[in-house]
């Protein structure tokens, strides 16, 4: 039989008992699954326009509405047709797409010949994320994004890991996926410069323990058991044929340094680009994504740790939950009785919200806790209790909603960071009052709203002004390994000098994590100036 896919066109022959979703995969085509075909996370919508037999399985009636039913969305996890089949992939389509990095400003610089560039990509569990340097100026020239292409086994580290070990192949399929992924965005950079992979004679690599493991095939089995440690964190220099990296074959590839259990070299980068191992001030470093990992500078001393928070401040596990992209929520306020929504490119009167991002989750959250649609443990009142969710959006046959579930999914998220903050902050006999400063790290920080981030209980109840956002530390750091401004041998010298704390290993984590599930006491107080 033949599973036709529209809008790419593409056709795929296949035996029966496959379901969409498996075509799909071979075929390189994203639906928008983060669950592995488990059926709870509901991403996976097509519409069914041939082959339909309408036999809707429990996890498709959760999914579903009775209005996509009709008009002929399945789960494409969920389907498994019986004949020719054509299917209209609803909206992840252009999710393959890369796109410019926020915050990343390219410079203008004549590229010329013998001139040498490089690369550093950060290699995260949802996106991956890379800049161009002009080696010779140490100027960025040009960034791209590219949504990570594993996420359809897993939206998580633990799913990831649990996927490469379930059998032998599957740490190459994965590692297979990044490499891909990695070189399409270095070939699209170098292309639309205008310059020969060949002149890229270098490239730094930063992630977290998980993604720097599948970059280089290696076997995650020690970090899916207690104590969660690989056998080394030290830093890795490979050539590019070595690598798999499409730049000049012989080309140096740098891997960072990692600290420890799931404490990897995105954080040593962040580490690296607020020069956090030089601090003498109390200071907390949090880098906020599917891991949270935070570090405390203790008037020198670094603690480090990381915790699971899961995908939903970046969309994932979240009914209508979106990357920042055209159309996301990205803030929101009770007037009236009614949320004002404002989301990414909405003077555009062709776009419509489409979903909620990261920061429009927040704001969504903390409105319906202040004004009383939900109490401090998170359950729904009155006719939105009755109903189990609230309606963001309508517009004809269109809704964004936000479900009970999904509230639980972002308190378990938050709770997790909120623990881990506590146990850091305990191990060193401090207070958040203590805190000098806190560096906040991740994509959706830029378009958080401090107040409301604070009011869920995200971040600590600190001064406004002591919280400074710095964007991707990550990338920011492996640049300064691109460029030599610090060598592999120094990076590892600081990365072996901050202590690891294993939440795992801490009898009160639950406890606190507990403790955490709840919303804080909401405080009155003027709007975030960010």
């Amino acid at each position: 039989m033949v599973i036709t896919f529209l809008p790419v066109n593409k056709k795929i022959e296949t035996a029966s008992g496959i379901s969409v979703e498996e075509a799909a995969v071979k075929a390189d085509i994203e639906t928008g699954a983060v669950c592995n075909a488990k059926g709870t996370c509901g991403k996976c919508k097509v519409m069914v326009t041939k082959g339909n037999n309408r036999l809707f399985t429990a996890e498709e009636l959760k999914h579903l509405t009775e209005a996509e039913r009709e008009r002929g969305f399945r789960l494409a996890c969920c389907f498994f047709p019986e004949g020719d089949t054509c299917v209209i992939v609803n909206k992840p389509a252009h999710e393959k797409d890369s796109y410019t990095l926020s915050g990343i400003k390219g410079n203008l610089i004549t590229a010329k010949d013998n001139e040498s560039y490089g690369v550093v990509l950060d290699i995260g569990t949802t996106t991956l994320e890379a800049v161009l340097y002009h080696i010779a100026s140490g100027q960025p020239v040009l960034s791209k994004g590219l949504l990570n292409p594993q996420r359809s086994y897993g939206g998580d580290v633990v799913s990831r890991i649990t996927y490469s070990l379930a059998e032998e192949k599957n740490t190459e399929l994965l590692q297979n996926i990044l490499l891909k992924a990695c070189n399409k965005l270095i070939n699209e950079m170098a292309s639309q410069y205008g310059i020969n992979v060949n002149t890229i004679k270098r490239a730094a690599i930063v992630g977290n323990t998980t993604m720097t493991g599948l970059f280089q095939g290696k076997s995650l089995r020690k970090l899916s058991r207690a104590p969660f440690q690989q056998d080394s964190y030290n830093g890795v220099t490979l050539t590019a044929r070595e690598a798999g990296v499409n730049i000049e074959e012989n080309g140096s590839i740098f891997i960072m340094p990692g600290i420890g259990g799931h404490v990897g070299g995105d954080t040593m980068g962040c580490i690296l680009s607020t020069g956090l191992n030089e601090e003498k001030k109390k200071i907390l470093l949090m880098d906020i994504g599917t891991n949270g990992e935070m570090v405390l500078c203790n008037k020198g001393r670094l603690t480090a740790c990381s915790t699971a928070a899961g995908p939903a401040f970046e969309g994932g596990n979240i009914s209508c939950g979106m990357r920042a992209e055209t159309g996301a929520i990205t803030s929101a306020k009770m007037v009236n009785g009614m949320l004002e929504l404002h989301y990414i490119d909405e003077d555009d009167e062709k776009v419509s919200p489409t979903g909620i991002c990261g920061s429009g989750l927040i704001e969504c959250i903390y409105e319906l806790y202040e004004n009383q649609y939900i109490d401090e443990t998170g359950r729904f009142l009155g006719v939105a209790g009755e109903e189990n969710l609230y309606r963001i959006w309508k517009k004809e046959r269109e809704e964004i909603i936000l479900t009970q579930k999904d509230i639980r999914e972002f308190q378990l998220a938050t709770g997790a960071i909120k623990a881990g903050i506590a146990l850091l902050l305990q191990e060193a006999g401090l207070q958040a009052q203590d805190l000098d400063k806190i560096y906040l790290a991740g994509n959706f920080g830029s378009k958080l709203s401090i107040t409301k981030a604070i009011g869920v209980g995200l971040l600590p109840e600190v001064s406004i002004e002591n919280i400074v956002y710095i964007g991707n530390g990550a990338l920011a750091g492996s640049a300064k390994l691109l460029l030599q401004e610090i060598t592999m041998e120094e990076a590892e010298t600081i990365s072996r000098k901050v202590y690891h704390l294993e939440l795992s290993g801490k009898e009160n984590f639950e406890e606190e994590f507990i403790k955490a599930l709840s919303f804080p006491v909401i405080k009155k107080t003027e709007p975030s100036p960010k």
